[in-house]
Order: C-alpha cells, then structure tokens, then sequence
C-alpha cells in the first residue's frame, strides 16, 4: 500500500522515538496471542484461569494497555499452547507487518516481512502449517 508523502513523514518521525517501537512490539505480541487464542479454541476467561489473574486484565492485553514483563508474556504464550520468541534484529531489518484481515475471515495469519509474505495456517491439536507465497 502507497502512503501519501506527508503520512509517509509523520511515519518516518515516529519511528525515531523509541514509543512507537514499544507499541508496535505490544500490537505484534498481540496479534500473536489473539493467533494462538484462537488456534488453542480458547476464550479470554480461559486464558486468566490459566496464568491466575483476571479477565479484565487479558482484556488490556489484547488492547494493547498493558506494559507486561517478559515472564508475563512467557505465560500468555504457554497458556495458549505456544512459546515465546524474543529476537534482536539490525535496526535497518526489514520491518514486519502483520495482515489484520486475517483475524476477521479466517484463523490464518499473514506475516509480511522484507516482501516475503508467509501465510500461517493453525494446525488442529497445535503447530501452524506454513507457506511462503509471492509478495
């Protein structure tokens, strides 16, 4: 998608505060676990009765208004029959993008990075089936 000269500048700044990076890494971890969620057939309330905590606080995570620690995360992640991958890239990686309308049709994911896009199909019982498709 082409962005206009003056969004694509707004971007540009925003990128070089470090509040954009932690936000963009709270949407990625969310639309991670809302992937796994959904692939582990489970609802918000099984996921708190799992890590011991509530249903409210799972709702801030998946809103993105939660600042959690890595061993939170490492929860979330094992509630939903997943784990946690943390990597550190070169600062001029190329950036990932996560296709939303996956979420809304079906429980598939498409993971856009450096024009490489990778469809993740859930297995049934755990495990994803990926492929990579032409950008």
């Amino acid at each position: 998608m082409k962005m206009n000269k003056a969004l694509s500048a707004m971007v540009e700044t925003a990128q070089q505060s470090d509040s954009y990076w932690v936000e963009q890494a709270k949407l990625d971890f969310a639309l991670a676990l809302e992937q796994r969620r959904r692939a582990a057939n489970m609802t918000g309330a099984d996921i708190a009765a799992k890590i011991g905590t509530s249903a409210a606080y799972i709702s801030k995570v998946f809103r993105g208004d939660s600042n959690y620690t890595i061993e939170t995360m490492v929860k979330l992640a094992r509630a939903t029959g997943g784990q946690l991958d943390i990597r550190l890239l070169a600062e001029h990686a190329a950036p990932t993008v996560w296709d939303a309308k996956a979420f809304a049709t079906k429980p598939k994911l498409t993971l856009i990075t450096g024009g490489i896009t990778t469809q993740i199909n859930p297995v049934p019982g755990g495990g994803s089936d990926w492929s990579k498709v032409a950008a």
